[in-house]
């Protein structure tokens, strides 16, 4: 194998190694961050929703970066269509490094920018867009290097300035700095006129944003159009880690210039893997201090409470204690689905009522998870209402295919056919909505088809068809409300029962405990029992006076818990001494804020 075949092979070798591991990298261990961001939008195969996007400076890029991120919605296409655009963008730098320089001993330095970038979205709040934009500038600037004659080239170059910065957005410039220096290091013959007719388009570049803005009354600050509009989920923020970016590719266009031409093939291929382990190292380093998996794991379970995977949940749970309210409500809703809520709730982490019912936050994040857990016990237009605020929450204006559905689905049960129909229409022009839309559709036109559906079926009849002022404040009372209205909902049973003891009001369980007489328990649920003892205790020192059928199991272990805990007492009490009965009620009772 002669020394530039092999040169190729590694190029080739490293270019499908870097697509693999970015690839593994959001398929193995941040998928869900990919089904996050795409519940936070939806794209629709409709002209209008292209006018709306294209509209708008960047709108090529923002609806080319929308249209991907919709097939984050099957995780391995998500994880394979960031792999190959990172790998695209190493190749569109290695092109232009090229035209600067033959010598290929220092490749490994083109993936910077994709590493940089694959970096950026590590964050869920970089969007697509940016890396799109990027690549659509730099193909401008591959286009510009095919045109022989220098004046047409540079008249080109000014030419498709404006007509990037409305495609492509805020990093249009980086087209005009990419002509100049291939201008100078690749096709060396800079002329007076051609100077002069490139300072033209340097202004014509640097006004851009200026004129557009008066010739189109745009409603935006000049910054912002600057920055870009639709890089960044929050409009408003100058993300400097782009410009880092941006500007990473022209320094490296620039840097191959200088860099020495090395002869000798020995060398040549040592210092090619040389610079790839170098600049592996630094992509490991750099994407570990990028990458949130504190965030991945919430993500997870918000993912899995909206599929409904409750085993899952259940799963991550155990495998970690989670500790975050937003995890804990996700894990106690899983717990309640599946009928271990009684029986297994304080096993886990808990912190409070917080981690049952949230309480409503201004944000796009944690009313979706509320939303779920209020939907499931029936209170439909409370899970609208978050879904619905949560979506107008969306810093950057888009839809959310999750509340779109949600809102469908409530509108439907509560007998609202003609706005459900108008949220399941757009669904009907998504991809992976619409098939569900299209089955959902036909129970407009024949709603007896609701009652064939086990979920929708309960919801009718759990769900509140009178007026009420859901309050915040008093969620006891609006469980109760819940369950009075159907006594067959155990999940308002439970989660009433289990609000009350979150708070601690032990009184209140034991005066709510007798509305499940009808839910038919074959035996009361253990945390119950150790709620109702505990109660007992503190009335007579004869546990085989209670009047609720206590095991003996819990009869003994009480005793043994409050033999170690007189022993030691709250305040000076051994967590070891006290760990046995960690995953108990008592201990939460005596020993969580």
């Amino acid at each position: 194998m002669n020394k530039i075949s092999r040169i190729f092979s590694l190029r080739a070798f490293f270019s499908v190694l870097f697509g693999f591991v970015v690839f593994l990298f959001f398929l193995r261990y941040y998928q869900f961050h990919l089904h996050y961001e795409e519940q936070l939008q939806l794209f629709l195969f409709t002209s209008d929703y292209w006018s709306q996007l294209i509209s708008k400076p960047g709108g090529l890029a923002d609806y080319i970066g929308t249209f991907f991120t919709q097939f984050y919605y099957v995780e391995r296409l998500g994880a394979l269509i960031i792999a190959l655009l990172l790998v695209l963008l190493q190749s569109q730098v290695h092109s232009l490094t090229k035209k600067i320089s033959k010598n290929e001993s220092f490749f490994p330095l083109t993936f910077i920018p994709s590493i940089l970038i694959f970096a950026l979205l590590c964050n869920e709040n970089f969007l697509l867009s940016g890396l799109i934009a990027l690549m659509l500038t730099l193909a401008a600037v591959q286009i510009y290097t095919l045109i022989k004659n220098p004046v047409l080239r540079i008249i080109g170059a000014i030419i498709v300035a404006p007509v990037l910065f409305w495609f492509a957005g805020g990093v249009f410039w980086i087209c005009s700095l990419l002509c100049l220096i291939l201008e100078w290091g690749y096709f060396k013959q800079l002329s007076k006129l051609q100077s002069i007719i490139l300072i033209v388009g340097l202004l014509v570049t640097a006004l851009s944003p200026v004129v557009f803005k008066h010739l189109f009354v745009l409603q935006y600050p000049l910054s912002r159009l600057w920055w870009g509009l639709c890089y960044s989920r929050y409009p408003v923020v100058s993300p400097y880690p782009l410009l880092v970016a941006w500007l990473s590719v022209p320094l490296l266009v620039v840097a191959f210039r200088f860099l020495p031409v090395i002869k000798k093939q020995s060398v040549n291929i040592a210092v090619l893997l040389s610079l790839s382990l170098i600049v592996a190292i630094f992509a490991a380093y750099f994407i570990r201090k990028s990458a949130d998996f504190k965030k991945e794991e919430s993500m997870a379970y918000d993912y899995y409470a909206r599929t409904q995977n409750w085993d899952k949940i259940i799963a991550l749970a155990n495998h970690k204690d989670p500790d975050s309210p937003l995890s804990v409500a996700c894990l106690n809703l899983a717990l309640s689905k599946t009928g271990k809520l009684g029986d297994s709730m304080f096993r886990y982490f808990q912190n409070g009522p917080e981690g049952l019912l949230p309480t409503f936050q201004r944000d796009f994040t944690s009313p979706f998870i509320s939303g779920e857990i209020y939907y499931h016990l029936g209170f439909l237009n409370t899970s609208m209402r978050y879904n619905f605020e949560a979506m107008e929450a969306i810093p950057d204006y888009k839809k959310s295919a999750r509340a779109v559905k949600r809102m469908a689905e409530v509108n439907l049960l509560n007998g609202e056919y003609k706005v459900a129909a108008k949220y399941l229409s757009y669904l009907q022009s998504t991809l992976f909505y619409r098939s569900w839309a299209d089955e959902t559709m036909k129970c407009i036109d024949n709603p007896r088809l609701i009652e064939q559906n086990k979920e929708w079926s309960a919801l009718k009849k759990y769900r509140l068809t009178e007026d009420f002022l859901f309050s915040e404040q008093d969620k006891d009372q609006m469980l109760g409300i819940l369950f009075s209205h159907a006594t067959t909902n155990k999940m308002a049973y439970e989660y009433l029962m289990a609000y009350t003891l979150l708070t601690k009001d032990i009184e209140h369980f034991v005066k709510y405990f007798p509305l499940g007489k009808s839910l038919d328990y074959q035996e009361i649920p253990s945390h119950f029992q150790e709620a109702l003892i505990l109660f007992w205790s503190t009335q007579s020192a004869n546990f085989d006076q209670t009047p609720w059928p206590i095991t003996d199991p819990v009869k003994q272990y009480l005793v043994s818990y409050a033999k170690a805990y007189n022993t030691n007492g709250r305040e000076n009490a051994d967590p070891r001494s006290m760990a046995d009965f960690s995953q108990t009620y008592w201990y939460y009772y005596h020993f969580r804020k």
